[in-house]
């Protein structure tokens, strides 16, 4: 069986809206690592979350993103913008905050 590992899908010159501020870049999507990150000129700014102190992995192809915060509706611009597709939503936390399962189509 073959164990390689898949390189990182990765797309140029994305623009994405974080609701106050719009940034640019690369977006960047590791799925062994169950990452989705922007890689701008200045840092790379992350957009998944991990959430395995809850218990929850993300299924293959897919990442968390977290609905509070900085990220507060960043999940649906994605979708809207066709970068990803909201699977499920779960609740996590102290203050029974949401994040958002979404399969990455990059």
């Amino acid at each position: 069986m073959d164990q390689t590992i898949a390189p990182p899908v990765i797309r140029h010159s994305i623009a994405v809206d974080f609701g106050v501020i719009e940034l640019t870049g690369t977006l960047q999507h590791a799925d062994a690592q169950r990452s989705l990150v922007l890689l701008t000129d200045e840092a790379p700014e992350r957009i998944s979350v991990n959430l395995e102190a809850y218990g929850l992995v993300a299924g293959p192809g897919r990442v968390f993103i977290k609905d509070w915060s900085e990220h507060a509706g960043l999940a649906e611009r994605l979708q809207e913008t066709g970068l990803v597709r909201i699977m499920r939503s779960v609740t996590v936390g102290p203050f029974a905050s949401t994040a958002h399962e979404v399969e990455v189509t990059l």
